[in-house]
């Protein structure tokens, strides 16, 4: 397994390479540059937007009693988007694009939404309403104490 983080962390930045040079061929050097950074740009920027979206739309909908799964996994997808689009290349870059889009996390929320497990702990404030519909369970520990002791006076 660890022969191929490291294949595929030396063949990213080679396969970037050779896209930048044939882009660069197709459009122009400077038109390549400015695409990168505008890329960067956009990235970082959605980086610093989705942070905190993502926070409020969970927080509301904990508020609604509804568990935020899709709103977690949209806000991962941003941010996967988002660091790939800040990361120099064009490779990365057109991974980063599909995220963006909402039908395509979507399709990736179906495929891979059911593998995410919810994990909290819920808590209601004191003298709250209880749910009703379940009986109340007190756990306690208890130690029968004879009256007739001797030690009991």
């Amino acid at each position: 397994m660890g022969w191929l983080i490291i294949a595929g962390l030396v063949a990213v930045p080679v396969v970037e390479i050779m896209a930048w040079i044939r882009l660069a061929e197709l459009i122009g050097g400077w038109w390549t540059l400015i695409v990168s950074v505008a890329a960067v740009m956009a990235g970082l920027a959605i980086l610093r937007r989705q942070g905190l979206a993502m926070l409020l739309d969970a927080r509301a909908r904990l508020e609604l009693g509804e568990t935020p799964v899709r709103a977690a996994f949209d806000g991962l997808c941003l941010a996967v988007a988002g660091v790939l689009l800040a990361v120099p290349g064009l490779v990365t870059d057109c991974v980063a694009l599909p995220l963006l889009l909402p039908p395509v996390r979507g399709v990736l929320f179906r495929r891979f939404g059911g593998r995410m497990t919810v994990v909290g702990a819920a808590s209601r404030p004191a003298g709250g309403d209880a749910d009703s519909s379940r009986p109340m369970v007190i756990d306690a520990e208890y130690e029968i104490i004879d009256p007739d002791r001797p030690d009991r006076a």
